[in-house]
């Protein structure tokens, strides 16, 4: 008997499982990274907008502060 054809037969379903596990392997990552993307875009534009608050924040004590204190706030002369 020729086991040739068997052996062709059951390479090129090893491999044609290997190719779809594959592919759908890569499809899911490609998935995680856009979901991770989205996620780290969001925590990026929240820390710039507490950036921005600490700033001004931080401006509003550099324009009014004498002698340490605030202007026109724990004024008690």
């Amino acid at each position: 008997m020729d086991n040739t054809a068997i052996v062709v037969a059951v390479v090129t379903a090893v491999g044609g499982v290997m190719a779809a596990l594959i592919t759908s392997m890569r499809r899911e990552n490609r998935d995680d990274h856009a979901l991770v993307t989205d996620q780290i875009s969001a925590v990026y534009r929240l820390l710039n907008r507490i950036g921005d608050k600490v700033d001004t924040h931080l401006d509003w004590h550099h324009e009014g502060n004498i002698d340490g204190k605030s202007k026109g706030r724990d004024r008690r002369e």
